[in-house]
């Protein structure tokens, strides 16, 4: 692919992705996962979604790729098998289980959610302090304390129209790698949840571009697939009197915390 991995431009030197490219990025991958797990039969659990494996075109549209470690998965909700993926992007209950099922791939992806939101790696012995030793509880200490201003990528900084739309996706994430994985939302959730927060940073006038991000065909190669939500339903998110949103501060420390 012409742009290379999501990896180099996250984690290489001299690489610079808009917050709104990230969304963008998010949007596509989680698509493409969610035709795996939804539009495909038998379905399929991609087992190793990592930033490596999303592909950048020259439109920086990403694509899910590496399909080598896939498992089809019949009528049963799950499959029994050993255990394959990446430190760091492995779910923790497949890893004790070694029971195999969507929400493996939903953990994963809640891992890349941080990634986007910090452009921190997933593991680092000296990126997270003393205390922490990986992304994921990392930035679920900071969420829940309420400063996601301490895992916002600096690069970014500033860059968001509607800090809202930042706190969407650190929830996003964080119930994404729930411990328990019947608690992890499913792929078409987080498709759902991600648009919510790139129509947060899009003007009003705007959003009827959401809808021209419609209708592209999914391949084995990894082409995103999938229709956002028509412009009425996103005009209604918009225009609505108590935004989901509604519950997050107007900051990205909360004020209790100044």
């Amino acid at each position: 692919m012409m742009n290379g991995t999501l990896k180099e431009h996250l984690h290489g030197r001299d690489k610079h992705i808009s917050w709104i490219q990230r969304l963008e990025i998010a949007e596509d991958s989680a698509k493409g996962i969610e035709y795996l797990h939804s539009g495909c039969t038998p379905s399929i659990i991609h087992r190793d979604i990592k930033t490596s494996n999303i592909l950048l075109d020259k439109q920086m549209r990403a694509k899910v790729s590496d399909f080598g470690l896939s498992k089809l998965v019949a009528e049963e909700s799950h499959a029994s098998t050993n255990v394959r993926g990446t430190l760091g992007y492995l779910d923790p209950q497949y890893y004790i289980s070694q029971q195999l099922t969507e929400k493996s791939d939903v953990y994963s992806f809640g891992i890349i959610l941080l990634e986007l939101i910090s452009g921190r790696p997933p593991i680092s012995a000296m990126t997270f302090g003393d205390h922490f030793r990986n992304i994921g509880p990392w930035a679920k200490f900071y969420y829940e304390s309420g400063d996601i201003e301490a895992v916002v990528d600096p690069a970014i900084s500033g860059e968001y129209r509607d800090v809202h739309s930042v706190w969407k996706v650190a929830e996003t994430a964080v119930r994404c790698i729930d411990a328990d994985a019947r608690r992890r939302p499913c792929m078409a959730e987080v498709v759902k949840e991600v648009q919510e927060a790139i129509a947060l940073e899009r003007p009003p006038s705007e959003a009827s571009a959401l809808e021209r991000r419609a209708s592209f065909p999914f391949s084995p190669a990894g082409a995103r697939s999938g229709t956002v939500r028509s412009h009425d339903m996103i005009m209604d998110n918009l225009m609505r009197e108590e935004d989901e949103s509604s519950s997050f501060p107007n900051t990205l420390r909360h004020p209790e915390l100044r």
